[in-house]
């Protein structure tokens, strides 16, 4: 199981390096992409940086079950606090 969680950490690591470069050496040469294209590029861009988290903290934490609870609370928290902004916004509004 280890072995495959870090396949596929090296895998989404690479092409999530590879996505970002692409789009940042895009706007600076114009490759004639389409700008909804782009749009969705970056919007992937986003998610496999979360993915790239969850599967090099799953290959941390694997075979330590609580470390592993407590990695993915933090990781959840994390993600659903940076792609629903608002909600974080209406917690600090309450504090």
């Amino acid at each position: 199981m280890k072995k495959l969680v870090n396949v596929l950490g090296q895998l989404a690591g690479f092409l999530t390096v590879t996505l970002l470069a692409f789009l940042i050496v895009s706007t600076v040469f114009d490759f004639g992409v389409p700008a909804q294209i782009m749009t969705l590029l970056s919007t992937i861009a986003q998610y496999a940086i979360y993915v790239v988290l969850g599967l090099s903290g799953l290959e941390l934490v694997a075979g330590k079950r609580l470390f592993a609870l407590i990695y993915f609370i933090l990781l959840a928290i994390v993600v659903i606090f940076n792609l629903f902004h608002d909600i974080w916004t209406q917690l600090i509004g309450l504090i």
